[in-house]
Order: structure tokens, then sequence, then C-alpha cells
């Protein structure tokens, strides 16, 4: 008897179709059992703690990130308090909530490896940026042709260009508190257009200042601030579906705006780069001379970035194509301008907030060292001031950079995990030796996460952490005074070879744009000649101001901001992660008055 005579007759008389069919639903069951064996039982992470759903499959963080949304920070933290510091948030990722691991995830130099991973660059839609390589080497060499750009020197000598930016939203917001006193802006809008201003000057030489940029535009180019962060907020689908973007991208415009109008300003913006590099390739490869003027001749006021990356002789070929460049593009003004006008808009309402302590110390000291507030401050001079450069760190330490958590995958080496003392502390309610007893037993083990393992951190839990940052919330620039050991904890721009490319710039807007803003703005419970309040010191730099005005002296201020009614400490802190900070969903944002003098 053959084996075709045992078989079910209707198994040898049925089309290989018609077995595939039968075939695979058992296999698809069978995949399945395994997968789920494996994963929670065989798999190298199944010892991590943490929620079997969370380790079985991803769409356990789909529903914290997608569905609620940008909530899966916060259940990471709830997570930790419950499974301990080192937990499983999906089946390939391993997160750590020790701040001490920071700098053993990202360590300093080039010599260990760390890749990032396609998940989390899928969110950018940028695969040729910097900011989305996931090998170590690539990014090296991407990163070797700009980094000198973001070098300390090299943005210090960009203070003009800063600081003509910074001078025309100030003139912008003193005509709007003439003509528009009873009229709050959301800061956010302002403080957008500004760093966007000054990324695309400093990245195309091509910024308009007669009127087409977002600073000089009646509304701030309202409609540029939300695609961006509408971009930002789509990133998060991107990365759970990755087509997605592709897909959007092939829509017809009207057909976009009429299902979000806010994306295709974000689109519109990607195209807009695009062209600017593309325009910037034709002049760099234009047969015509630099004195000429030709159709596709740029007039440059400096070197740009995009310059530089097109003409480099360290990139080959292949990295010097147009889609590779505006990636970076992309990405640069992208993350350029919404994380600078997020930490100055909470740096406004703290600072409006605690006009009688924190704003008299920081004003008294920036009067200080800038006499007259016509005449430029030497960026490094501004740097050297105790108050302000403390200010500067608890801005960024609140307002975190970005909110997501950043992973990285160690290719060539195990890396050990032991919670440190500190870390452990977060464990301890009543500090009694028999609880410490306790905590040590449970928690202080020795970790071995195999080559590969994706392993993430985030800055959040570091900044809130209020073993190292004492009522962590509250906005006080004493503690970098009194601590000079919290510097290493101060994560927004992560750290290593892959910290953030524009930390340097960040901190330049920073500093130039809170002292050239509170230099000559006062804080009030209420603004304007009507019914002005002012307490005794107020009254007395009102008279002063007006002695020297007559006198024809230089004005100390130029008028008053008051925070408007029902903004709340909620609307400047982490409420959604949208891997940039946002407030809670119906937040109108930090929303201001002002009125001039």
């Amino acid at each position: 008897m053959t084996l075709t005579e045992l078989l079910p007759e209707y198994l040898t008389s049925s089309s290989p179709t018609h077995l595939l069919l039968i075939a695979v639903p058992p296999l698809l069951v069978l995949y399945t059992i395994y997968v789920v064996i494996y994963r929670l039982y065989l798999g190298p992470l199944a010892s991590i703690p943490g929620p079997r759903l969370a380790a079985l499959t991803q769409w356990y963080e789909f529903y914290y990130d997608i569905i609620l949304p940008g909530q899966y920070t916060f259940k990471i933290c709830e997570l930790h308090k419950e499974y301990g510091p080192i937990i499983r948030i999906n089946p390939w990722e391993v997160h750590i909530s020790d701040p001490d691991f920071h700098r053993e995830l990202l360590p300093a130099g080039t010599n260990r490896r760390r890749d990032r991973t396609h998940f989390w660059c899928d969110q950018f839609g940028a695969p040729g940026s910097v900011v989305s390589t996931v090998p170590h080497e690539l990014h090296k060499l991407r990163r070797s042709a700009v980094n000198h750009y973001f070098s300390t020197a090299s943005v210090r000598n960009l203070q003009p260009v800063i600081e003509e930016r910074v001078d025309a939203l100030l003139a912008r917001l003193r005509e709007h508190g003439k003509t528009k006193k009873q009229t709050p802006i959301d800061m956010l809008h302002p403080f957008a257009a500004l760093a966007y201003d000054i990324i695309n000057e400093y990245a195309f030489a091509k910024a308009e200042h007669a009127g087409q940029n977002p600073v000089e535009h009646p509304t701030f180019r309202f409609d540029v601030t939300e695609g961006l962060t509408t971009g930002v907020q789509y990133g998060k689908l991107f990365q759970h579906i990755p087509i997605l973007l592709t897909t959007l991208e092939r829509l017809p415009p009207k057909f976009l705006a009429a299902i979000s109008p806010a994306y295709r300003s974000f689109l519109a913006t990607r195209v807009s780069i695009a062209k600017q590099i593309t325009d910037i390739s034709h002049n760099l490869h234009s047969s015509e001379s630099s004195s000429s003027k030709g159709a596709n001749h740029l007039d440059l006021s400096h070197p740009t970035i995009f310059h530089s990356l097109l003409t480099s002789d360290t990139l080959p070929p292949s990295e010097k194509t147009i889609p590779r460049i505006a990636d970076e593009g992309h990405v640069l003004i992208q993350a350029g301008a919404v994380t600078v006008a997020w930490a100055l808009a909470i740096a406004t309402f703290h600072l409006l907030q605690q006009r009688d302590t924190t704003l008299r110390k920081l004003q008294a000291e920036l009067r200080a060292a800038i006499p007259d507030p016509s005449e430029s401050t030497p960026l490094a001079t501004l740097e050297r001031l105790p108050y302000l450069k403390a200010v500067v760190k608890e801005c960024f330490r609140l307002s975190l950079g970005s909110s997501s958590r950043i992973t990285r995958v160690a290719p060539d080496e195990a890396l050990k995990f032991t919670p440190s003392n500190i870390c452990l502390q977060a464990y301890h309610h009543n500090n009694s030796p028999e609880e410490e007893e306790v905590v040590v037993k449970k928690y202080k083990k020795e970790w071995i996460l195999p080559p590969g393992t994706e392993i993430s951190m985030t800055s959040y839990q570091i900044s809130a952490n209020e073993e190292i940052f004492p009522d962590a919330r509250s906005f006080r620039p004493e503690r970098w005074l009194e601590n000079k050991e919290l510097d290493r904890y101060l994560t927004s721009f992560g750290a290593g070879p892959r910290a953030c490319l524009g930390m340097q710039l960040a901190y330049a807007e920073m500093y130039l744009a809170l002292a050239k803003m509170w230099r000559v703005w006062e804080g009030g419970e209420q603004v304007g000649s009507d019914g002005l309040r002012l307490g005794e010191d107020d009254k007395v730099m009102a008279a002063s101001e007006k002695e020297k005005g007559s006198a024809g002296g230089q004005l100390l201020t130029v008028g008053r901001m008051r925070l408007a009614e029902g903004v709340t400490q909620r609307d400047a802190e982490l409420g959604v992660d949208w891997f940039i900070p946002a407030p809670y969903i119906g937040s109108q944002g930090v929303r201001v008055y002002f009125e001039s003098h």
C-alpha cells in the first residue's frame, strides 16, 4: 500500500490551492502558539518584569500611544512603580528608570557603538536625517559633516542673526501691546516663529525680513506652528504604521486639506524645504561664476549648513542626494522650532507666576549686567550670569527637550544593570532599616542584557525624580546654584555622540531671548494705565523710568505682561507625549496680555 493510498481521499483529490487553504489556519495557530511561548517563556527578555500583555504584543503600546493618546510615557512610570526599576514595555524592548544608568546607555565617545532602532526612527518620516540614522557608523559619518556648524564657536558667531530676530519679535510684541492690549497671545506661537526664523536663516540664509517670515507675519504664521506640531503628532502613527506617511504624501492636496488642514501645512513645509535645497543644489552646480546673478543664484548672507553638506568632501555622492539632504532639513526645522518654543513658553509662565521672587531676581541681575538694553551683550557674558544660567537650566529641565523615551541598541556588548542607591530610594516609603532591607532584597539584582537588546530611558523620569530634584514640579532655579552635581542629571538633550545636534543653538536662543525680553518687559498682576496695581518697588521703578525718559535717557522697561485668566501650571507642563512635550489636550496654551508704556 502506497502513501497516497493512506491519505484521505479529499486530500489526494484537492488542488494545491485548496490544500494551502486547508493548511494555513492550523499553521497560523501553531505559529501564534510558538510566538506566545517564545516571548513569554523562552526569549532572552522573558525574565524581565512587566505586564504579560506588553511582553506579548505591541498593541499594548499602541493603545496608550494612539488610542488615548500620547500616554504611554506616563503608563511606563506607573509600571516602574509596580514592577521595579527595569521593565519590559513591548516584546523587544526593556525600559530602565535608574538616573545613573543614563551614562551607560548613552556613553561619551564613539568607541562604544550605540545604534538606534527602526521603530524609534520611523516617527520622523525622514530616514536620511542624522536623528533617524539607525547604524552607529553611518550616524558618525553624517553627523561629522555638520558638527562644526553647531559647535559653541559657530553658534556664537551666529549671535547677530539670533539677536536680529529676537529684536524683531520684541518689536512685534511691543506693537501688539499698543494696539491689541486686550487680546492675549498664546506664547508658543511667537516663540515658534522666532525659532523657525533662526533655524531657517541658519540653514538656508534665505530669510525674507519683509513681512514673509513668521515673526513679521500678523499671526506669527500660526499655520506653520500648527503644521509642525501636527507633523510631530502624526509621528506616533508613523511608528506603528510606517506606510501611512507614504500614503498621506500621495493624497491629492485638496483631499488632504479637507482631512487635516494642519497636516497639509506640514507637508507643504516639507515640500518647501526640498525646493530650497534643490535651488541651492542648482546654484552650486551652475556654470556661472559666483559674481554673476543668474536665475538660480542665491544671494547668501553667510555660509549655511546645506551648502556645506552639498559640497562636502567627506560625504560620498550617495549621501549628497537632494532627498537625503531634504530629510536633514525637515528634521532640523521641525525640531529647531518647536522644542525651543516650548521651553520659552514654560519660562514665561513661571516667571510671570513668580514675578515677586524669581523674576525680580533675574531682572536685578540683567539690569546690572545690561545697563543699556539697546546695546548688544556678548553671548559669553550672558552665559556667565549665575541666575540667568540657573533659569535656563530649570527651563530645559521642565521642558524636557523630548518627552519620549530614547532607545538604544548595544550591538557589540552585553550591558549590565544593577539598580543604584538613588534609584532604589524611589521604592522607600518610611526609610526604616527593615524597609531598606526588603527593597534591596527585592530590587538589588544584576541584570545582563545581551547584545542587540533594545534598551530605553526617558528624560521625563529623571527630570521629575524627587530624590534628585525635590519638589520637582516647581520652577526653582536656585537648585542649580545650591548643588553643582545636578548638572549630570540635566538630560534634556541626551548625551554622548548622539546627543541633540542643536543643543548649543538652543542654549544661545534661550540666553538671548530671555535676557533681551526680561530686561525690558515687566511682569504685573494687571497691566496698563487703567487700574494698574503696583507694589512700592514698582512705583519707584515707574517714577525712575519716567524721569529718565524725560531726560532723554534709555528707558528701563517698555511695558508689562501678565498671564491671562484661567492659565494654570497644567498649560505649562507635560500632559501628552508627542515626542515633543505638549500640555493636556484642550489646553489653550500659556496666554499672555501685553501692554506697552
